[in-house]
């Protein structure tokens, strides 16, 4: 896992590998400021269209993940991996993890007490 997060937002290893992930498979950005990154990606025959990214709000860091039927938003996020397809964001102490694999339009959330 890597640091998200910098002293002035998202680190810049984040914003090259998450732009290029999302260019990658069909996404297009929406939003890329220093606070904030956001990426779309238009529905499939298999999945529904989805938007996701990653933001500061209150001195937080938040995930905001919209499906035309959920949206979901994680705060504290601290590390990312990106492999292939695949996104997985995770809280400081490692208690809530979030999984996208943008191929398939699969996506979970793991949460568990500390």
């Amino acid at each position: 896992m890597k640091r998200l997060w910098g002293d002035d937002g998202t680190t810049e290893a984040f914003r090259r590998e998450f732009t290029q992930w999302a260019r990658d498979h069909g996404g297009r950005l929406v939003d890329n400021e220093d606070g904030a990154i956001f990426c779309e990606f238009g529905g499939t025959e298999t999945h529904a269209s989805f938007e996701i990214g990653v933001y500061e709000a209150g001195g937080q860091h938040v995930l905001r993940f919209d499906t035309i039927r959920e949206e979901i938003e994680l705060k504290v996020l601290a590390e990312y991996a990106i492999d292939d397809s695949t996104l997985v964001l995770k809280s400081d102490q490692g208690s809530r993890e979030f999984e996208l694999d943008v191929a398939s339009g699969n996506w979970s959330v793991r949460k568990r007490p500390i």
